[in-house]
């Protein structure tokens, strides 16, 4: 398995501080011991004068412990911020992913969306551009947690669209139901020795936001990464976009769920629709996280601040409306057509019943000019 991000920068003497792996020369990938352990290569994307202006963006004085009490927040050792238990008995330098005691009632809640494996859609990808920008990272992703990997349904920053669920920072999240912070991964437990934190991918910051159902089950996140560590985090906005996901989530499947009803009750034939062909890095190992073109990077110059973030919070806004529009109109649509339906129906069972009484009459007046001919 094979994990490349794009932000990943090179640093002078980091393969020191890593630990013992295996170099292949001939394909500049970089194996950890074990044989399922993830792979990783990197590619210069981003010159880190241009990424240094997105660090540490706010003042120390606003502390992350000041503003959000309560919250998952990690500064160091792991053990003194979870309430669960770490269990490295797996032959990896990093804890197994914690185990959730409701993981069958999350998954089924989770594949009653069917969501997974769909095509990109402009809501989702607003919301990673608003995260992006609210927290000045390079990687935003609106995720869901499937059994043994994490999905992304958008991204920026990132190609490819899913990672083994065992490395997954939001395989930590997703225990609670609150937000959770690695201001810097090197000083955390659970992740210093991840091989997203060790490897080419260098990820030092994490901020997760969990999309939780109704019903109280968390079905994946809305996150970012860094490669720089921070002091502090304002997770206001990363909390609103985990929420917006929720609720377009929950639209897009009451949309499903009339077009489905649509089709049962009024027996229609519904057209496929043919999926556009994969991107060229789909052929790639499906555990592959594929970096984009350097062109695609964050590298500053993007437009960021209240203006940015009005515009795009405005527009997701009027997306999710025009998306209840579509649904409602759709759903009236729908009854109307399955009214109609109704009424045919009845004309036909109508029609039958008329042909039935005509088809005897006629019989009947048979028999009678038989029977006279007969007497006559």
């Amino acid at each position: 398995m094979s994990c490349i991000l794009i932000h990943a920068t090179k640093q002078n003497g980091a393969s020191a501080a890593l630990p013992p792996q295996i170099v292949s020369s001939s394909t500049s990938v970089i194996r950890p011991p074990s044989e399922q352990a993830m792979r990783y290569s990197s590619r210069d994307t981003v010159d880190s004068r241009k990424h240094s202006e997105h660090t540490n963006p706010y003042s120390p004085h606003e502390s992350f412990v000041e503003r959000s009490s309560g919250r998952h927040l990690s500064r160091g050792d792991a053990s003194d911020t979870t309430d669960y238990p770490l269990d490295f008995s797996w032959g990896y330098a990093w804890p197994k992913p914690p185990v959730l005691p409701d993981e069958l009632d999350r998954l089924a809640m989770l594949r009653s969306f069917d969501i997974l494996d769909s095509p990109t859609e402009d809501v989702f990808d607003i919301i990673c551009e608003l995260a992006s920008n609210a927290l000045k990272c390079p990687i935003a992703v609106v995720s869901l947690i499937d059994e043994d990997r994490q999905w992304f349904k958008a991204s920026v920053g990132l190609a490819q669209t899913e990672i083994p669920r065992n490395v997954s920072f939001c395989a930590h999240t997703i225990i609670s139901k609150e937000p959770m912070v690695v201001l810097d991964a090197l000083q955390d437990k659970r992740f210093m020795k991840n091989p997203l934190v060790t490897g080419a991918a260098s990820i030092r910051f994490y901020a997760g936001s969990p999309i939780c159902t109704p019903s109280g089950h968390v079905i994946g996140t809305v996150f970012v990464f860094d490669n720089q560590p921070r002091t502090s985090c304002d997770l206001a906005t990363l909390e609103k976009l985990s929420n917006v996901a929720m609720k377009n989530l929950e639209d897009r499947n009451r949309a499903r769920s009339s077009t489905m009803s649509m089709k049962d009750g009024a027996a229609e034939t519904t057209a496929v629709v043919v999926a556009p062909p994969p991107p060229p890095n789909a052929q790639l190992d499906s555990q592959d996280l594929v970096v984009q073109a350097a062109n695609n990077t964050f590298d500053g110059q993007v437009v960021a601040g209240p203006k940015m973030e009005t515009m795009l919070m405005d527009l997701l806004c009027r997306t999710t409306e025009t998306q209840q529009q579509l649904a409602t109109q759709q759903g009236a649509m729908f009854q109307t057509l399955g009214q109609h339906t109704v009424q045919i129906d009845k004309l036909a069972d109508a029609v039958k019943r008329m042909e039935a009484k005509l088809d005897a009459r006629e019989e009947q007046e048979d028999s009678m000019v038989f029977i006279n001919a007969h007497r006559d």
